[in-house]
């Protein structure tokens, strides 16, 4: 669910909140690769919801029998299983399938430092990049924010409205930015991180 918050910390927030997911590189197409290099599909079935898995299954079965039938088949049979892993398991978040990423695909700092949190509990280093990102962005829109209240909050003619659009504009900008936050956060608690793939 880390994702989850980084993504709210964002503007816009307009990334799907997992897309590392569906990148070449990423875990879950990773995971279904390994499982067709090690013929042991288990490996890539928690990936997904438990619903996709004869889906899955069925996949491996017919993207192994290909794999055997030289280079370009193999290349081909890896990239169809991938897909279908990362769409069952995008399916599963309740997000759209969009296609692989290419590897390599800069997905920011966040992700990065979930990662290096999961490989060696160390949660300070992530924690304090979440904070600044907080506090940077909750700075920005509340200095925005203020500075339209030159603006007057009730316009008393209608040369004022568009000063006094332009601060409730900001002022609400900057609500539901820290709204967003908060409600990420008991999101996060909430689900405990449960879901599978995340």
């Amino acid at each position: 669910m880390l994702t989850v918050f980084a993504a709210a910390l964002t503007a816009g927030a307009a990334a799907p909140a997992f897309a590392h997911c569906d990148s070449v590189d990423g875990p879950v197409a990773g995971a279904a690769l390994r499982a067709l290099e090690t013929r042991n599909v288990n490996l890539a079935l928690p990936y997904a919801p438990a619903a996709a898995e004869a889906e899955i299954s069925r996949a491996f079965t017919q993207a192994a029998a290909v794999r055997g039938q030289g280079a370009e088949a193999r290349a081909i049979a890896d990239r169809w299983f991938m897909e279908t892993v990362v769409r069952l398991h995008r399916a599963g978040e309740g997000a759209p399938y969009t296609g692989l990423r290419p590897a390599g695909t800069d997905f920011g700092p966040a992700i990065p430092a979930a990662e290096r949190a999961l490989a060696t509990g160390e949660a300070a280093p992530l924690a304090g990049l979440l904070t600044h990102a907080v506090q940077h962005g909750m700075t920005e829109r509340l200095g925005r924010a203020r500075a339209a209240q030159e603006a007057p909050a009730q316009p008393r003619s209608a040369a004022e409205v568009p000063h006094a659009r332009t601060r409730v504009s900001a002022e609400f900008a900057f609500i539901e930015y820290v709204e967003g936050i908060h409600q990420a956060v008991k999101g996060a608690a909430a689900h405990g991180g449960a879901e599978a793939g995340h």
